[in-house]
């Protein structure tokens, strides 16, 4: 062989079946390598999501939780503090009377009259106490003329006697009350009423609710309370009013029943004032922004409160898919909330069972009837409103609420194949679960009602 025809031969590198090849095996080589850091990308996007929904989550439970422990305070019955039903005589959630379980075609109206659309198959709870404001006490030198028809509630910055003790209702420096009630109220008016809560202190409607229980447990008393509206900001600050409150018209004597489901109370002259505050109407509901997304693939946590016939809408936290909410009742005197079944197979949390009846918890299982108002206190027998001596059996019932919060993530995952992927159903929900796969996280708390709760 020539020199010169070896030499060619080393010198002409890859063919071009070679080149084809090797294009072909590294086009596959990133194809693979873009699709691994593709679902890598995707993964941590969703996870991304999840975890910011969860934060948001973790908010709308903070707030919830804040409002639910102090549901009654100011004094109000449990039946009025606490509702898993509309009360059908006043404005602002319809249909009126709707039960707050599983809810269907119920709107809540927000300040601008426009309907806000509650999640179907989603839960609603309702709170009310002095919740947002301070509560302050009062003695006998101020308070009202009697708190019915339309008076002026005044109060001391501090009250009491100096030999027997004080209560400071006020301190510009150390405890400024007076200014954040006059600051919460600052948006009232006659197309935005508040409202104003006075209790009697001296009187014990439920005689028997506030003595010592044979375990040592402390119960509480009820007091005789009127609700008033008012149309302008309190004056506290400046002049330690409260302003004129009106304890006529239609809201307030709807307050005043011990039953929501039953008729108004009219205001009860009460001669001397313990304690009064701002009383909040509190809703929190799953909603759905029918307008911008008609498909319902974002709904979110919201809060209202009562301003009159509406509601002041916040929204709290997005992509909340599904609330859940079941009622400790103490049904068989234990002064506790517990199982009724014994644990058995798959049924093994002591404390909550998943059957049907299994526990006081109601209703966080398929099957169970939701509780009544009457059954968040013992009605024997039932006493109409403020009316008459009540037996001393007549106590509150109620002792926790349960929440159960389901978070997902924004946008879909394709490729995720989870159980819960395609929806994951919490209590005895029957909301029909996002379109997609979506990676959700659920977040449940129960929460002591402490104003009616024993205390041990």
């Amino acid at each position: 062989m020539r020199p010169h025809a070896a030499a060619a031969r080393l010198d002409r590198g890859f063919t071009l079946i070679e080149m084809i090849v090797v294009t072909l095996l590294l086009s596959i080589a990133m194809v693979g390598l873009l699709a691994v850091f593709d679902a890598s990308a995707r993964i941590n996007k969703n996870e991304t999501d999840v975890a910011d929904a969860q934060g948001a989550v973790r908010y709308g439970i903070y707030q919830m939780t804040r409002v639910i422990r102090m549901a009654g305070s100011g004094g109000l019955f449990v039946t009025q503090a606490v509702l898993n039903h509309n009360d059908s005589l006043l404005p602002g959630i319809l249909p009126s009377g709707a039960s707050y379980d599983n809810v269907a075609g119920v709107t809540v109206t927000d300040l601008g009259g426009n309907p806000r659309t509650v999640r179907p198959g989603t839960d609603m709870i309702e709170i009310r106490g002095v919740i947002l404001s301070p509560l302050v006490g009062f003695d006998q030198q101020t308070g009202c003329n009697g708190c019915v028809g339309t008076q002026a509630l005044t109060v001391l910055p501090i009250v009491g006697d100096p030999l027997i003790g004080q209560h400071v209702n006020d301190d510009a420096s150390n405890r400024p009350q007076f200014a954040a009630i006059d600051a919460y109220t600052a948006g009232a008016a006659n197309a935005s009423p508040m409202l104003v809560i006075v209790a009697d202190g001296n009187t014990d409607l439920h005689v028997g609710c506030s003595d010592p229980s044979p375990g040592g447990a402390t119960r509480y008393p009820q007091p005789m309370y009127n609700v008033g509206v008012i149309t302008a900001a309190t004056r506290l600050a400046s002049l330690n009013t409260f302003g004129n409150v009106d304890f006529g018209g239609t809201i307030g004597p709807r307050f005043n029943a011990e039953l929501p489901s039953g008729g108004s109370q009219t205001a009860q002259t009460i001669a001397k004032v313990r304690r009064a505050g701002v009383l909040d109407d509190i809703v929190f509901f799953i909603e759905t922004d029918t307008a911008n997304d008609p498909q319902g693939l974002h709904p979110f946590l919201s809060q209202g409160i009562r301003r009159g016939d509406r509601f002041d809408v916040t929204r709290l936290a997005d992509d909340v898919e599904d609330m859940q909410v079941a009622y400790g009742v103490d049904t068989n005197g234990d002064n506790a909330i517990t199982r009724l079944v014994p644990v058995s197979g798959n049924d093994t949390d002591p404390n909550v069972s998943t059957v049907a009846g299994g526990d006081e918890w109601v209703p966080n299982v398929t099957g169970e009837t939701p509780f009544v108002d009457s059954d968040f206190q013992s009605q024997n027998p039932f006493v109409p409103g403020h009316s008459g001596v009540p037996p001393a059996t007549h106590c509150p019932r109620l002792h926790g609420v349960m929440v159960s919060l389901l978070a997902k993530a924004r946008d879909q995952d394709p490729g995720y194949r989870a159980p819960a992927a395609a929806g994951y159903k919490i209590m005895n929900s029957t909301a029909t679960p996002v379109p997609g796969n979506l990676r959700r996280r659920v977040q449940t708390l129960k929460i002591n009602v402490r104003n009616y709760a024993f205390q041990g």
